[in-house]
């Protein structure tokens, strides 16, 4: 039986393989428009676009089902060529660092700017299943089911089954979140590290110490109600029809796997490279962090640091945000935690006189969400203006066209005035340090 092509085998939509193909535009000199799906896919996102909502959502939903695998095609998902494909997608040098493990677009930004590459630890493997969105102990029963294919298949990794039917109401409805985790180094990325890292080049482990309540089935299968947004465990633990928790585990998304942590470990003390791991609780962390870092390096080289960007989940361009100067403050969905962090990092910085704000158009009007009208608000008192480029902002949340118009208006916005050469990473990581962030 043979193996899927790993561009069949996991989501394009999701954080991990966006972010990994946002860092690779960016290593190769190139914006990241359209969330990489080339301009066809933003040609048709801004026709779709122009649909009623009660149509698009069910075309929208189609669209993201259609990625998911059949049940039977499980078993041809073939994880360590996944791990192969995602290494040799960085362009063919020997890098000064590499940054593994956790998901965040805050250090996405950071690899780009210091040009190193990031391989993810955790990956979503969507499977095609229609149900009833609100019933969690059938997409439990689901999990049970057909989550032993994938593992049989690939014994090094743990799947972490997400349900998160508020967040991800239109797709969860129609697919599973299979997320998986690897418990040990991947050839692939063995291969990466000996051949493509400086000699003494450190490698820098990203280790959200993030966690969620979990269905423990077993050591291979975890089912885990909910995710990080805009509500709290129990939020979706007290409602029908959802499975208790036995375990707490790392958050399915976000969280970093202990065992790949390990292993990374292990093969730097046997090959000469130096460890550092970046050490956060939670994706939003590292925001300020690298929001900091990045205005420093603006202001050294010259360039006006007054221009603010705010991407949301995977709508971000780290190459373009360089190129235009723009201080990035990631936030990881547009909710009110992640609002929360933006107010609190605009108390101690200097004014911005602009700011863009990206807010991801998932579909659903989920508790916990931030509206334009909050982020607007937000900024006005700290004296700046929000700018939605591309934005339909009455059609929010629901506005699928802006993902085909965000990328075409920041194109336009003037641009940097200085050449630069990369971020050296020592420097990176002591500013980082200096920034509040713990690294070790």
């Amino acid at each position: 039986m043979s193996a899927l092509p790993p561009s069949q085998t996991i989501a394009s939509f999701d954080s991990a393989s966006a972010m990994h193909a946002a860092t690779v535009a960016a290593l190769n000199g190139s914006p990241f428009p359209n969330l990489g799906q080339g301009r066809a896919a933003g040609l048709g996102a801004r026709v779709g676009g122009q649909l009623p909502w009660p149509l698009l959502q069910r075309v929208y939903a189609r669209i993201g089902a259609g990625e998911g695998l059949t049940e039977s095609q499980l078993a041809r998902v073939d994880l360590a060529t996944v791990a192969e494909w995602l290494a040799d997608a960085y362009p063919a040098r020997r890098y000064p660092a590499v940054l593994l493990g956790s998901s965040n677009g805050a250090l996405t930004q950071l690899a780009a700017a210091a040009q190193i590459p990031w391989l993810p630890g955790t990956l979503l493997v969507p499977v095609r299943r229609n149900a009833d969105v609100n019933d969690l102990d059938a997409a439990l029963r689901f999990g049970i089911r057909h989550a032993p294919t994938l593992t049989a298949a690939n014994p090094d990794v743990v799947v972490h089954h997400m349900h998160d039917q508020m967040q991800d109401e239109l797709m969860a409805a129609r697919m599973a979140y299979f997320r998986v985790k690897w418990r040990t180094l991947p050839l692939g990325y063995r291969r990466f590290l000996s051949e493509r890292l400086q000699p003494g080049a450190p490698v820098i482990i990203v280790d959200d110490t993030s966690t969620w309540p979990v269905v423990r089935v077993s050591d291979q299968y975890l089912f885990q109600p909910g995710a990080q947004g805009g509500l709290e465990p129990d939020d979706y633990l007290r409602r029908a029809h959802t499975p208790t928790p036995d375990d707490t585990a790392p958050e399915a998304e976000w969280g970093a796997e202990p065992g790949f942590t390990a292993a990374v470990a292990a093969w730097c003390a046997t090959h000469g490279h130096p460890l550092v791991t970046i050490r956060y609780h939670g994706p939003q962390a590292p925001s300020a962090a690298v929001a900091t870092l990045m205005r420093r390096w603006y202001r050294e080289r010259g360039e006006n640091d007054k221009r603010l960007i705010v991407p949301s989940f995977i709508l971000a361009d780290p190459w373009l945000t360089i190129t235009k100067a723009a201080v990035p403050f990631w936030t990881f969905f547009s909710v009110r935690p992640a609002l929360d962090s933006l107010a609190t990092y605009l108390e101690t910085a200097e004014p911005f006189d602009e700011a863009y704000v990206l807010p991801f158009q998932h579909g659903a009007r989920s508790p916990g969400i931030a509206t334009p009208a909050d982020w607007s608000q937000v900024l006005a008192r700290h004296g700046v203006t929000a700018r939605f480029p591309g934005l339909t902002t009455e059609k929010f949340p629901h506005d699928i066209a802006f993902m085909g118009r965000y990328d075409t208006r920041l194109e336009q916005l003037t641009p940097a005035r200085r050449l630069w050469s990369p971020l050296p990473v020592d420097q990176a990581l002591d500013q980082l340090r200096t920034n509040g962030l713990t690294i070790t």
